[in-house]
């Protein structure tokens, strides 16, 4: 039975329907990311699940059970927000404390809560930090504590709606790969909203890529980067070439091109800019049929000059559906 599950789910702010027709089953344990432009409606997804908004049509159904009405009669539903939305004036202690303390039975409960949050607080290693407010702690701390705040509650499926965006991107990948170590730890089933491309290939398990309110696709990290159904979800996720060869469209991602001074090959073009990344150079090229594409090389390669003619080889290409 899966742990969570949207059957045909519509939304409508006003007379502007943004979710449409809204489907995706997530097992127990899982990590999902919703990944899509801004205003596709991502957040709106989570509101829905959480109770925050009702669905105009279709079900939310929980380990099988479906989930009605707003708030008050959602099943342990946690999340985590952009902005973390701790008590500056309560201790890291006190705020892990905060959402137990709301439930009726705590006093007769608070030598369990208090094992809840000192085990919670080990799992995400803050027990060092119990005695800190939040403006003593570090982004990534932060972060850890409002993570912690939700998982007391013990909830049967975390939301996250992009609880990584206020971070530098030094500080983003640690805490990401931090989280990714967490959620397989704990094994909770997790949702993830995001538009940062990368930041849904490193942490997911199935990736749902969205536009217009629709699920586009929903897989594998890797399926959805090496064999995207379509041409957005090519394009949105990771670097594209869409090529058109007999009437069809063919992917071609950068590094999936070589190049060389060898003229005899299947396709030929000159270099039109050469940019330095430290780890590789990248070439924008135009073929002979006119159309422009973008190729990586190791940076230990030799470097190409802007005119250079060059052969170009496609080592993997993808068909796209029309």
């Amino acid at each position: 039975m899966p742990q969570l599950e949207l059957k045909n789910i519509d939304f409508s702010y006003k007379d502007t329907k943004v979710i449409d027709n809204f489907n995706l089953t997530v097992e127990r344990g899982e990590f999902a990311t919703l990944l899509g432009e801004s205003g596709c409606g991502k957040t709106t997804i989570l509101r829905l699940i959480s109770g925050f908004l009702n669905p105009s049509q279709g079900s939310i159904y929980i380990r099988g059970e479906e989930q009605n009405g707003i708030l008050p009669n959602r099943r342990k539903i946690g999340m985590v927000f952009q902005d973390y939305a701790l008590f500056p004036h309560l201790t890291v202690e006190q705020n892990l404390f905060y959402g137990l303390k709301l439930k009726k039975d705590f006093r007769s409960q608070k030598k369990q809560s208090t094992e809840l949050v000192m085990q919670t607080a080990e799992n995400l290693e803050l027990t060092h930090l119990l005695n800190r407010f939040p403006g003593e702690l570090s982004g990534g701390q932060q972060q850890r504590v409002a993570l912690g705040r939700s998982l007391v509650l013990e909830p049967e499926v975390l939301l996250m709606d992009e609880p990584l965006s206020s971070l530098d991107t030094n500080l983003r990948i640690k805490v990401r790969e931090e989280l990714k170590e967490i959620q397989q730890k704990l094994k909770i089933t997790t949702i993830y909203v995001t538009h940062d491309q990368e930041e849904a290939l490193s942490l997911s398990d199935r990736i749902a890529v969205m536009k217009g309110g629709k699920v586009i696709q929903f897989n594998s990290p890797e399926k959805i980067y090496f064999e995207p159904r379509d041409e957005f979800t090519a394009d949105f996720v990771g670097r594209a070439n869409i090529l058109h060869q007999n009437g069809e469209k063919i992917l071609v991602r950068p590094e999936w091109i070589t190049i060389s001074k060898n003229k005899d090959t299947e396709h030929r073009g000159t270099v039109l800019t050469t940019s330095f990344f430290g780890d590789r150079f990248r070439y924008k090229i135009q073929l002979k049929t006119g159309e422009e594409i973008t190729a990586y090389t190791e940076s230990t390669e030799e470097n190409l000059s802007a005119g250079e003619e060059v052969g170009i080889t496609f080592r993997r290409q993808w068909k796209l559906e029309q």
